[in-house]
């Protein structure tokens, strides 16, 4: 009889001491208890607790070497839970790179001010949407005025005068203390599409637009989409602003301050700004290594305090707390973190456009057997919560293996 390992045993010496899903077992039931919650709140609060346990069902790996058998409970699969996105990020990174132009890139950054967060919490849709949409037509804006590009007499001549800009965004909606703050980041060409021709920024040693002229289109958009949700009746808002004179003077207050937009200087490899934003990209608002203890109602994580020279600092809030703020960044049902717009959708399709065709510096690791380090080893089946086979078929030999070890608990 082939030897039998179990992955969730064996995983215990890399596992952190705390993690996410300890602070919902532990405070996820009473907090639901006395909150209302959403129904993609709850989801996520119910998969990260049970992720990776008897709860989800299990799969069976085969060696194809020398036949060992290793068994491990499912994933959650919930795009919120820390443990779970690994494969998406690196299968992102491919993907990308072979859509990506062989032209410097640039991380460009769309905030608004910190006062509009209490009207984006209880309207995440809709302050999402707008926020994706004004940043990238503001990108736009600026991508068809033709005096930030070095175009040629003779190009003009032959295509239409309008450029089209490769980029693509995610929505972030966290600092590092958990604090709700909803930004874009952007993935920016260096280069736009002129008919098939790629043409070149004309000041790009310094910048691709001008950031302070971008902040204050970004912010007339922004607020005339503001107003028009607000005056259709979509937006809920408190009640003192219900009045429309005490929101026009909000929402001049507002227009008032100074709008943020964030423009980084090239990136010379589109490899490095690619596995870059896959920091963003596949990513809970808290990673388990930040847990440093959990302690009578009070969860302690390490942060970095990009306000004092990025110093590592320990915060501190109670577990009712740190749910809040959690939960703030449970997106939307259905809703799109990631979203490409302009040439991006065509680059590999355009004949003499020059793309990257480079393998990721960052790869996914490949399971390997934990016998004779083979790297060989395949899912021979896999059995949902229900019990049921979602994959592959349940022989005697595995169903034998398994029972004998206890593996599978139904409880």
């Amino acid at each position: 009889m082939c030897k039998i390992q179990t992955l969730s045993d064996d995983a215990k010496s890399y596992r952190p001491k705390y993690e996410l899903q300890d602070i919902f077992r532990l405070y996820g039931d009473d907090y639901i208890a006395r909150h209302k919650l959403n129904s993609m709140q709850l989801k996520a609060i119910g998969d990260i607790s049970t992720c990776r346990t008897s709860a989800m069902g299990y799969n069976a790996s085969e060696c194809n070497d020398c036949k060992n058998l290793e068994f491990a409970y499912n994933s959650c699969r919930n795009r919120n839970c820390p443990k779970c996105q690994g494969d998406k990020r690196y299968d992102w990174i491919e993907k990308r790179l072979k859509t990506t132009l062989d032209v410097p890139y640039y991380h460009t950054v769309f905030t608004v001010p910190n006062q509009l967060s209490q009207i984006a919490i209880y309207n995440q849709k809709i302050f999402y949407e707008i926020l994706f949409k004004s940043s990238a037509d503001t990108l736009k804006l600026f991508a068809n005025n033709l005096k930030w590009w070095d175009v040629n007499k003779s190009t003009l001549e032959s295509v239409e005068p309008k450029i089209d800009l490769a980029f693509f965004g995610i929505l972030h909606s966290w600092g590092q203390t958990l604090v709700y703050h909803p930004h874009i980041h952007f993935v920016v060409a260096g280069g736009g599409i002129m008919g098939n021709t790629l043409v070149e920024p004309k000041y790009k040693s310094k910048f691709l637009f001008p950031v302070k002229a971008m902040s204050k289109v970004f912010r007339g958009i922004f607020i005339k989409r503001v107003k028009r949700a607000y005056y259709d009746g979509s937006l809920e808002v408190h009640d003192e602003l219900k009045d429309s004179r005490i929101f026009e003077n909000y929402i001049d207050n507002l227009t008032s301050r100074k709008w943020v937009i964030y423009m980084k200087s090239q990136f010379k490899s589109c490899t490095k700004i690619v596995e870059y934003m896959a920091r963003y990209t596949h990513k809970s608002a808290i990673t388990n290594s930040r847990i440093i203890s959990i302690d009578n109602n009070i969860i302690r994580f390490k942060y970095k305090d990009y306000k004092d020279s990025s110093k590592n600092k320990i915060m501190k809030l109670s577990s009712d707390e740190f749910i809040k703020r959690f939960l703030y960044h449970i997106p939307p049902k259905r809703f799109f973190r990631i979203r490409y717009y302009g040439a991006i959708q065509r680059v590999a399709k355009i004949e003499g456009i020059k793309t990257i065709k480079v393998e990721p510096s960052i790869k996914q690791a490949k399971p390997t057997c934990r016998k004779c380090k083979c790297k060989e080893i395949q899912t021979v089946v896999v059995v949902d919560r229900y019990k049921k086979v979602v994959q592959g078929l349940m022989t005697p030999n595995i169903l034998i293996q398994r029972e004998e070890i206890g593996f599978y608990d139904s409880s």
